[in-house]
Formats: C-alpha cells, sequence, structure tokens
C-alpha cells in the first residue's frame, strides 16, 4: 500500500504547470503536441467551461487539489489536467480558441485572478504512483470517467514498456484479462495506424468514439482466437496467419462496426456465425508465425521556448485587443479597432460617445442578420431609438438571445427607473443629456454591458 502521508503539499505557480503530455484524454496524435494546442483540444472536447464557471462562481474547492510530479525543471500535472486548464483560461483568455476568448473574459470579469495565482498541489513521487488513484477515479463513475478506450491506453501503456499483465492487473486492481483486451486493442489500433486503408477509414477506426468495445468482444471469441491464434506474448501480438489476411480480417471487422453492420448486442452464435462469413471470404488456411509489435511512444522531449524579454505593465484598453472582431459591417469593424487602440482613460468623453456608437450598430446588425431590418425604421423612414430596439430584442430572447444570464443582463441594463449608473439612460447621456465625465470603471463596466451584443454577431472565422 502507498502511503501517501509523505506526499508534498505546497503551493505552485499555475501558469508555470505543465499539462501532462501522456494525459489518457488525449488522443495519439496529440502526444507531441504543444501546451497550447493541448488547451485548444481539451476545451474543444471536454467540458472545461463548466469548470471555469463553477471555479468563478465558487472558488476553486479544498478538497480537489491537483497532482503534479517532478520532470526535469518543470512540474507536470497528472491529476486534475482539466481543473489547472480552466484556472489557466481565468487567468489568461487570450489561451483559448479564438472564438472562445470571449466566453472566459466574461467569466474573469467578477474574480480576482491573483486569487488563482497559486495553487496547492500534490507533489507525487512519481507518474506510478499516481496511477491507482487515476484508475479509481476515471476508471469509475468517481468523477468525469475515462472513454473506455482511454482506460485500454492507460493500462496498455504498462505492458508495452514490459511490465508483466498480472503486476498491472494488481496494481491497479483491475483483472488480468482487462489488462491483456487493453494491450491487445492497443496493438491493433496501431496495425490500423500502419495499414494501407484510407485516411478516412483510419479516422473512424481511430475515433475516440468507434465502438471499441465491440471490437474487442468479436476479437475475445474463442473461433477468432482458434482460428488466428492471437495471443499476447508479453508486448507483442502473435497470430498464425498471413499478416495480409490478418490485417484484412481485422479491417472488415472496423468497416463492419462503422458501419452497425455488427454490435455488441450480438451473442456469442451471432457472432461466430459473422466470423465465418469473413474467414471464407479472406482467410487462405495457410498457417504462418508472425508478431506485430508497437514500441511505446516516447516521452517527447520538451520544446524550450524562446525566453521572451521582461515587458512594461500593459495598459488597459476602452476595448480588450484579445481578438480580432468581425461583425460583418466595416463601419463597426472600424469603430472597434479604435477602441482597441484607445487607452481607456485617456479620452473618456470620447470614449463614452464611442460606446454608444457601437451599441447602436450592433443592434442594428442584429436585427439586419435575423432579416428584421425593416422593423427599426419608422414610418418616416428615420430609426427607432435605441432603447426601443433594445427592448424589443429582449422580448425575443427566445429566438436571439443565447442563455438566460444574457437576458437578466439586457434587462438590467435597458429596465425604466433603474437608479444603478451602469444604464442605458447613463449611456445616452453622454450623447444627448447634460455634460458628465465618466470615470474608468463606467467605461469598462459599459463595455462589459455591450460585449454580449457584440459576440451574437461575429461572423466564423
Amino acid at each position: 500500500m502507498i502511503n501517501y502521508n509523505y506526499w508534498e503539499l505546497r503551493k505552485l505557480s499555475v501558469d508555470a504547470m505543465r499539462l501532462d503530455k501522456q494525459n489518457p484524454r488525449l488522443p495519439e496524435e496529440m502526444l507531441d503536441k504543444s501546451q497550447s494546442a493541448m488547451i485548444h483540444y481539451l476545451v474543444n472536447e471536454f467540458k472545461i467551461k463548466e469548470i471555469a464557471t463553477s471555479i468563478a462562481k465558487n472558488g476553486f474547492f479544498i478538497n480537489e487539489f491537483p497532482i503534479v510530479t517532478k520532470d526535469k525543471r518543470n512540474f507536470v500535472v497528472v491529476e486534475g489536467n482539466r481543473r489547472i486548464t480552466a484556472l489557466k483560461l481565468l487567468r489568461n483568455p487570450d489561451l483559448a480558441p479564438p472564438r472562445k476568448r470571449p466566453t472566459y473574459s466574461r467569466l474573469a470579469e467578477n474574480i480576482d485572478i491573483a486569487d488563482l495565482e497559486k495553487l496547492k498541489v500534490y507533489i507525487a513521487p512519481s507518474k506510478e504512483a499516481v496511477a491507482p488513484i487515476l484508475i479509481a477515479r476515471h476508471g469509475s463513475e468517481m468523477t468525469s470517467p475515462w472513454q473506455r478506450i482511454m482506460k485500454m491506453r492507460f493500462l496498455a501503456g504498462d505492458v508495452l514498456r514490459g511490465i508483466d499483465h498480472e503486476e498491472i492487473a494488481e496494481r491497479y486492481s483491475v483483472p488480468t484479462s482487462e489488462v491483456k483486451t487493453a494491450a491487445i486493442t492497443i496493438l491493433l489500433r496501431e496495425m490500423i495506424r500502419s495499414s494501407n486503408v484510407s485516411d478516412e477509414q483510419k479516422n473512424s477506426y481511430l475515433s475516440e468514439r468507434f465502438q471499441t468495445s465491440t471490437l474487442a468482444r468479436i476479437i475475445e471469441t474463442r473461433y477468432f482466437t482458434e482460428h488466428t491464434g492471437m495471443k499476447l506474448v508479453g508486448s507483442s501480438l502473435q497470430y498464425g496467419i498471413p499478416t495480409d489476411e490478418f490485417r484484412g480480417i481485422i479491417i472488415k471487422i472496423c468497416d463492419d462496426i462503422a458501419a452497425n453492420n455488427v454490435d455488441s448486442r450480438n451473442n456469442v452464435e451471432q457472432r461466430e456465425g459473422y466470423l465465418k462469413r469473413i474467414f471464407n471470404e479472406i482467410a487462405s488456411g495457410e498457417k504462418e508465425e508472425n508478431e506485430f509489435a508497437a514500441n511505446p511512444v516516447p516521452e517527447p522531449e520538451e520544446k524550450k521556448e524562446p525566453r521572451k524579454p521582461r515587458t512594461r505593465k500593459k495598459t488597459a484598453r476602452l476595448i480588450p485587443e484579445s481578438m480580432n472582431y468581425q461583425t460583418g459591417n466595416q463601419k463597426l469593424n472600424d469603430l472597434i479597432k479604435e477602441g482597441q487602440k484607445m487607452t481607456v482613460g485617456s479620452y473618456v468623453y470620447s470614449g463614452g460617445l464611442l460606446l454608444r456608437t457601437i451599441l447602436d450598430l450592433t443592434v442594428q446588425r442584429l436585427y439586419d442578420i435575423n432579416d428584421k431590418l425593416d422593423e427599426t425604421k419608422k414610418q418616416n423612414g428615420r430609426t427607432h431609438d435605441l432603447s426601443k430596439r433594445l427592448k424589443d430584442i429582449y422580448n425575443r430572447h427566445g429566438d436571439w438571445l443565447p442563455d438566460q444570464a444574457t437576458c437578466k443582463k439586457l434587462e438590467r441594463f435597458t429596465s425604466g427607473g433603474n437608479n444603478a449608473y451602469i444604464h442605458l439612460d447613463t449611456l445616452n447621456d453622454y450623447v444627448h443629456g447634460e455634460y458628465g465625465r465618466p470615470t474608468k470603471d463606467d467605461l469598462r463596466s459599459f463595455w462589459s454591458q455591450i460585449s454580449p451584443l457584440v459576440d451574437l454577431i461575429l461572423e466564423e472565422d
């Protein structure tokens, strides 16, 4: 039994921690990718936004300390890669994929990112020492579970490193048969990867969503093992028929699984009947001893990034420079770019007028992309007041606004009799009302009210 009492609990910089390139959530083709590419993959494929939202609202729960190991000069996150990714994005939304940066910028508005600069983590003596925790947490339903292929990849990694199957099974408290099935499946995936089939077929068979469990059940059928002689010996796959025939049978099975011609609901007799048809079609009856081995993917060397010179603290802009806004309206694009060049506190009167104009053009563009531009005009051809158009947008919230939070925000911003300073009437006063001087904080707050509407009209890159 591992004594976890000796693991050190220490505060480390969130920005300095590295994501694990061997994270089972990552597909094989991600193993040599950069930290940035891994963050983008996790954001696109897993629920990073939900984790970031929870952290922004409730803080980082003290019962969820990540686990890291020391790798040369870096600390690598072995358990907690999704949570660390969420923290990194809250601290620096520019790390997110471009279309999702505004989401993390908004989440970070109401938190003090300095509170998330350092985080308590457990430092494990090695990745192997963390493995039982990973299997217990992610190999079951205790937390966000790995997909079946993720767990297989994890178990097979030890097999391919030459560790005995029984030792692996005992270490992770899983059946020896599960370890062998995982290793055989991963070896077959490597055989498919090196086979002469189209990229489209490979992508289908190697997809995380491919029914790997069905493939495992078929190759474990007695008929299959008796007629191919397939067995796992150490870290290699041995079989007793010509390699071209063996590979052709595997490809045919994968084809049928992808086409839903065979599935896990078939019983043993049905699977054997299915295999007989394949063997009659492909197998020649020749016997030939063959072996397939896949070397474990080595830990890729960390690419050293050039040391960046120390820069002076950036001056805050009226509109953050974190993304390139393409709204479909060139005038609006140009005005937003002007706001990204303008220091938030340098020309506060001009800043207020600019934000008011951006809001007006954004509203018009929202009507335009919904084919309702004619509804913004009065009988005399003039445009309705901005307040009327905004309230009309709120009344269409089921169709035009993406979520309840945006609706509530717009309702507060436009409601009559609202005495809050950050209100549509205050912004209108910059144009039509008495002379008043907004502060830097006022301008920042006004942009936070306007930016969700701007997001609605952005064009896909």
